[in-house]
């Protein structure tokens, strides 16, 4: 009888184990990361529009409100994939356009603001990850003009700069993605960031294991410079 007992107990704590294994990175990915936004890009007008051109592109330009910066990264639970996005709208920056040629493009992002959806992941991101008390900024500077594409409709300009992400400094070459919407410039991408690369400790804690790399992606709305 005693032998039966045990054998039932054994079987249900099994089909537990099983369950915590099989359900719980579904659970994970589907209830508390759950749909994450999709990756930043130019609007729906902006991408069907033809009535951009460089001359509409003329002037000093600002960040203005609309503009959204942060990551996107890749996550591993016991097999099961999730993406996590951080984002924020404390965004400020600049750009020129004289002549065709752009230059001048600085973007600065408050980290302490980005947010995911879990309250535990910012607090993680804000301590130990990022250490946004002590690099409470992140950076991107222009450093070389480059000319802006002849015709209408959407440009992708290849831009070189520097980023500065946690106190350190790299020279990266971005993809942008302008164009102009009546009285404003809509600039879109995404920059790879290897970790190791700005000194970014090891993200992954128990169970959960991050890649090495991410995105950081952004939407900026820039209005002409008072």
């Amino acid at each position: 009888m005693r032998n039966n007992k045990l054998v039932i107990v054994l079987a249900t704590a099994a089909v537990l184990i099983v369950g915590v294994i099989v359900v719980g990175p579904w659970a994970y990915g589907r209830f508390v990361v759950g749909e994450q936004p999709a990756e930043l890009a130019l609007p729906a007008q902006a991408q069907s529009s033809d009535s951009s051109a460089p001359d509409d592109l003329e002037g000093e330009w600002r960040v203005g409100p609309g503009s959204t910066a942060g990551y996107r990264v890749d996550e591993v639970l016991f097999g099961q994939n999730v993406t996590v996005v951080g984002r924020t709208e404390s965004v400020t920056g600049s750009a020129n356009v004289s002549g065709g040629i752009l230059e001048g493009i600085e973007a600065t992002v408050d980290m302490a603001s980005v947010e995911t959806d879990d309250e535990r992941r910012d607090g993680q991101y804000r301590g130990r990850i990022m250490d946004t008390d002590t690099y409470p900024v992140s950076t991107f500077v222009q450093t070389e003009p480059v000319d802006l594409p002849e015709g209408s409709g959407p440009s992708t300009v290849p831009v070189t700069g520097e980023l500065t992400v946690r106190g350190v400094t790299r020279t990266i070459n971005a993809d942008l993605d302008v164009q102009a919407e009546g009285d404003s410039v809509a600039v879109a991408g995404g920059i790879p960031v290897v970790f190791a690369d700005y000194a970014i400790p090891e993200p992954s804690i128990a169970g959960i294991t991050v890649e090495d790399s991410g995105v950081i992606e952004f939407l900026l709305v820039l209005s002409p410079r008072e």
